[in-house]
């Protein structure tokens, strides 16, 4: 397994989570369910071989790139 922080613009691992399942149909684990202190990520099993991965990585390239762009002030 991966741990990773999520990436600000969400506000937990759950938010993440649901939209990877719908926009790239890949499920990856909020880090909530094992906890409090997993709130801020998310967890990526690797217990799939390489092209099922690979696919996965992709759809979830390809739904990033989809996503409109997040704007603001810094």
């Amino acid at each position: 397994f991966v741990w990773a922080r999520i990436p600000a613009q969400y506000k937990d691992g759950y938010a993440l989570s649901d939209e990877l399942l719908r926009d790239a149909h890949v499920f990856i684990t909020p880090g909530g369910i094992f906890g409090s202190n997993g709130g801020s990520y998310i967890r990526v099993s690797l217990c799939k071989d390489e092209e099922v991965l690979k696919e996965a990585v992709s759809r979830v390239a390809q739904a990033v790139r989809r996503r409109p762009a997040v704007t603001g002030t810094i």
